[in-house]
């Protein structure tokens, strides 16, 4: 009876190891997809152009305090 009880449980991990590597495959898929639309949307652009603007003042106050001492 053991060898059969051992069979039984190598395929309950299969089924369980596929249906967990299909959920994984469809998480990464959900996850790039959202990236994508994130990436591409104009609330995105918009944030990494004000985000320049203020790199680019704070860099340009920091050049005139070095300049001053």
């Amino acid at each position: 009876m053991t060898p059969e009880k051992n069979n039984e449980e190598e395929k309950i991990e299969e089924t369980v190891d596929g249906i967990a590597d299909k959920l994984i495959e469809k998480a990464e898929e959900f996850i790039d997809e959202t990236a994508d639309k994130i990436y591409n949307s104009e609330t995105y652009k918009k944030a990494g152009d004000t985000m320049e603007k203020a790199t680019l003042s704070i860099f340009r106050k920091a050049g005139n305090w070095w300049g001053k001492l």
